[in-house]
């Protein structure tokens, strides 16, 4: 695609067309307006100082009485001549004035449609119609051509960032109705005598009261995450050491999804917070219990690669679909899944959360033979100290 000229090369080039044409019409004209004069002056002199002027024309000399006669005619008319010629001039200047003006008009109001489209534009997106977009005119200038993508792009991003909230909005409302619904339900059923005021019940109530906390708890890690404002205890951990010790914790819930666990945890020192290192790797892993049981086998591995420390888990599950968006908050790739069946939607929300306060990172990529793989990468221990990052301290994200 051909790049668009530059603002400056158009009106450069806008204004180089106007002089050259402005010079040429008025030369033109103004030899126009002599030769006018001279055929006027013609009509009012008598027959034989036209010829007398004719002869002259031809390089012949008139007679002595003709040569003084159109002397005499000609320094009578020298005057009115000049004014005329002047006078010529200056109305053809002016007709080339008012001309070059309008024509600067077009220019100036073809320039500025864009900037004007785009203001209009921003009192559109300023009062809520993020779907407002700016066509543009053909053959812009690479600098307004910028301005409207630019426009373009942050429209798209500001309406993307409604839907988002809006449904942030609705799925927080939901995951959180159905616990408050059934606290609701069974301290009324206990206040009428319909339920009874056993440990069972309270039980039952305390679990609802946990869900209620974990939501909230992720939900401010994620926000906290965002806004850049999430502290972390630093220290020296060893991801090896804390995905065994997390696989030992969930290893009831992969044996009731008769899910095998393969690992090869090499050693893998990292820069970072135990505690939320084990919550990212508690996410990780289960979600693949979640949503790839019916793969059989889980394999997990802790490897050092290129100054990164990496986590890898491995499933043969069904994998992520194309358009997923599993870093999203409250995003299922089973929308027939619910909160009891499927978690709360948020789970790789917060490890996404997590690894960028890290400074690490997380990535999803599909098998090629079926299933799905997420990495989490950390700097080795040996990288952050060349960083000159201090062994312990409290670091905001």
């Amino acid at each position: 695609m051909k790049t668009p000229p530059t603002l400056a090369r158009r009106l450069g080039v806008a204004i180089a067309w106007m002089l050259v044409c402005a010079v040429l019409f008025i030369a033109t004209a103004s030899a126009g307006i002599d030769r006018l004069i001279n055929l006027e002056i013609k009509s009012r002199i008598p027959p034989r100082l036209v010829h007398a002027i004719e002869q002259l024309d031809r390089n012949e000399v008139p007679s002595h009485a003709d040569m003084l006669a159109l002397l005499k005619t000609m320094s009578a008319e020298q005057t009115r001549a000049v004014v005329l010629s002047y006078a010529g001039v200056a109305v053809l200047s002016v007709l080339v004035i008012v001309v070059c003006v309008w024509l600067s008009g077009r220019i100036a109001s073809r320039f500025a449609a864009p900037i004007n489209a785009v203001a209009e534009g921003a009192k559109k997106i300023g009062a809520g119609d993020f779907s407002h977009r700016i066509v543009a005119p053909p053959k812009l200038t690479l600098e307004l051509q910028s301005l409207v993508d630019g426009f373009n792009t942050q429209a798209e991003a500001l309406e993307s960032s409604e839907r988002r909230m809006r449904f942030q909005s609705a799925a927080i409302a939901h995951e959180l109705r159905t616990p408050l619904t059934v606290l609701n339900g069974y301290i009324q059923g206990a206040l009428d005598g319909v339920f009874p005021r056993d440990d069972a019940q309270m039980r039952a109530l305390l679990t609802q009261v946990n869900d209620l906390s974990r939501i909230i708890d992720d939900l401010r890690t994620v926000s906290l995450g965002s806004t850049g404002a999430l502290a972390l205890e630093v220290a020296d951990c060893d991801l090896a050491e804390e995905t065994l010790s997390v696989l030992h914790a969930l290893a009831p819930q992969f044996a009731a999804a008769q899910m095998a666990v393969e690992t090869d945890l090499q050693p893998a020192l990292v820069r970072a917070d135990p505690a939320r290192v084990r919550q990212m790797l508690r996410a990780v892993l289960e979600n693949a219990r979640r949503y790839a049981a019916e793969g059989r086998r889980l394999s997990v591995r802790t490897f050092t690669q290129d100054g990164e420390c990496v986590l890898q888990a491995a499933d043969r599950g069904p994998g992520f679909p194309a358009d997923h968006r599993a870093f999203e908050g409250f995003w299922r790739a089973d929308l027939s899944r619910t909160r009891a069946t499927g978690g709360s939607g948020l789970g790789l929300a917060v490890v996404k959360a997590l690894a960028d306060a890290h400074g690490g990172e997380v990535t999803i990529r599909n098998r090629r033979h079926g299933g799905a793989v997420v990495e989490l990468r950390f700097l080795a221990r040996e990288e952050a100290e060349r960083l000159a990052l201090p062994r312990s301290t409290r670091l905001p994200a």
